[in-house]
């Protein structure tokens, strides 16, 4: 068996770490989604109201809202990531609804479905 030169070590070496960076890349993305589908099938709802609205250069949505989770004598102010194909920008001003989790209330999404 032949030994492998310092190139080929490297080379290995570089795309196994890669391979590991991707796989952790994957789980740190589906825990996210799993966690954003507990709150909306079983987060508390609450009110809020729209702060800012930022298009990215690139065209991407970003909007900032707050909302008083229920027994908060404070709002909660939270930035969320619409993405680029969104059937409607929310207007800064407008009331929307939220869910959050009521043991750690800065963890919260906008409800986009008007069924929920």
């Amino acid at each position: 068996m032949a030994a492998m030169n310092a190139d080929t070590v490297t080379l290995v070496f570089a795309a196994a770490v890669a391979v590991i960076l991707v796989v952790l890349v994957l789980l740190h993305i589906r825990r996210a989604r799993a966690a954003r589908d507990v709150l909306q099938d079983r987060g508390a709802l609450a009110e809020g109201e729209i702060a800012r609205v930022l298009q990215e250069p690139n065209g991407a949505y970003l909007v900032r809202y707050c909302f008083t989770p229920a027994g908060a004598q404070e709002p909660i102010t939270r930035d969320e990531y619409i993405g680029y194909l969104v059937a409607e920008v929310p207007e800064v001003g407008a009331t929307v609804r939220v869910r959050y989790d009521p043991m750690a209330p800065e963890r919260s999404l906008l409800v986009r479905d008007s069924t929920q």
